[in-house]
């Protein structure tokens, strides 16, 4: 992993972006389709670590704004 704090918020918004991604094509319509997602998480849930990871992004993307907006 870099210490260049600007590839770090990177690599976590890639993260994070990544688990949006899982939770919205993968866990979601499992949760759907079968009542739970393959780690066993209930829709609900699933929906719950969505909002989160969500607000997450929000959160990093604002950081990264700032960032560029001051270099």
């Amino acid at each position: 992993m870099t210490s260049d704090p600007f590839d770090r918020l990177i690599a976590r918004l890639s993260a994070v972006n990544e688990r949006i991604r899982q939770l919205e094509d993968v866990d979601t319509p499992t949760a759907m389709a079968k009542g739970y997602s393959a780690s066993g998480a209930t829709l609900a849930e699933v929906t719950a670590d969505l909002a989160a990871a969500e607000k997450h992004r929000d959160r990093l993307q604002a950081q990264l704004d700032r960032w560029h907006d001051h270099n």
